[in-house]
């Protein structure tokens, strides 16, 4: 895979008599890469996921046997971290947390119901669906991990590898156009809204 702006018509990589061929995207130790770093491509492989974990544990989640406690931490201890493997690492745009968000309510509201309202049954507001489930939410919780990530990094010696690679400034110009999200950027975004000064 080459990444980067790529002009050239595609051609395969020879090396003696082997030829690789020149692919866009590929799986990469459970995780999608591709040429242009754009983390959207691995979030909707994580709902893929995640939502097919989801439809296995269906009857689970929809049974009446099984108390609402339960099935949220089925929720917390199955499906959340299929969805968020990696999730330290993402740089997530507004659409991106907005589709996170969509598929944590669908199965918050699989999970707590509907409710009487005037001898109506009406669908529970995010609201309500949040106070019932009395946890961070998952953009929450994926911008909380990538803190600890990061806090990781900062806890290396000085002359770690990670740490120098992540510490390091670019040479050259940046193309003309907005630039793209940065996961430094989005960590700095979190620990100003958190308050932390260094």
């Amino acid at each position: 895979m080459y990444s980067g702006k790529d002009t050239s018509p595609r051609q395969d990589l020879v090396i003696g008599n082997y030829t690789f061929k020149r692919v866009d995207n590929f799986k990469y130790l459970g995780k999608m890469v591709n040429k242009m770093n754009d983390k959207t491509v691995e979030v909707n492989a994580r709902l893929i996921m995640a939502n097919r974990a989801y439809y296995v544990l269906q009857n689970h989640v929809k049974s009446r046997i099984i108390s609402r406690k339960t099935k949220t931490l089925l929720y917390k201890t199955l499906i959340r971290p299929v969805l968020t493997y990696g999730a330290e690492k993402w740089v997530l745009s507004k659409q991106d947390e907005y589709r996170l968000s969509i598929f944590e309510r669908k199965i918050l509201r699989r999970i707590y119901g509907p409710e009487i309202d005037k001898g109506e049954w009406r669908i529970r507001t995010n609201r309500e669906l949040y106070q019932l489930y009395d946890e961070k939410d998952i953009v929450r919780f994926c911008k909380l991990s990538r803190l600890r990530w990061a806090g990781h990094f900062m806890l290396q010696d000085d002359d770690d590898l990670a740490r120098r690679v992540l510490l390091s400034e670019s040479e050259g110009k940046r193309p003309r156009g907005r630039p793209k999200l940065r996961w430094e950027d989005g960590v700095k975004e979190d620990v100003t809204k958190l308050g932390c000064r260094n």
